[in-house]
């Protein structure tokens, strides 16, 4: 690519996520029987202002910010991409659960508030124990089948 001196140019560093302004301070051509190279020195805005050739620098050289935004959104959109294509191969290692639509509100039938439903209290018979399971739940316990739980 050619560039003008004192041109500014944006660097997008390959190493982080950043983009540092730089300026093209000198234009060197170098002649040789079988090519003609161009290099470019670019000064980085350091506290020292260091220059050196823009072929050393790890990053992408551009010379507009809208170019820069557009590389980044690419870069951005594929890394989203990988992302999720990444997610849904991990998630293959759950098994499947088919799922049921609901049935639309309209048509499915009232269910009573919990409140007002009666509660119907029947009187544990001589096999039945009631086992308070805390958090004010009770559960109703067949004498008989507690040997199946190994007790």
């Amino acid at each position: 690519m050619s560039y003008r001196v004192g041109q500014v140019v944006y660097l997008l560093s390959k190493k982080e996520i950043k983009v540092y302004p730089a300026q093209i301070v000198e234009q060197i051509k170098r002649r040789t029987i079988k090519e003609e190279i161009t290099s470019y020195i670019v000064k980085l805005p350091d506290k020292n202002g260091t220059e050196v050739l823009i072929e050393e620098i790890s990053a992408d050289v551009f010379t507009s910010l809208q170019d820069l935004e557009n590389q980044m959104l690419e870069n951005a959109s594929i890394k989203i991409k990988s992302f999720l294509s990444d997610a849904k191969k991990m998630s293959t290692v759950f098994t499947p659960v088919e799922t049921v639509d609901p049935m639309p509100d309209h048509l499915s039938p009232a269910l009573p508030y919990r409140e007002n439903r009666k509660k119907t209290e029947s009187a544990p018979s001589e096999d039945q124990v009631e086992v308070d399971l805390g958090n004010g739940m009770k559960a109703k316990m067949n004498i008989s089948q507690i040997e199946n739980f190994g007790v």
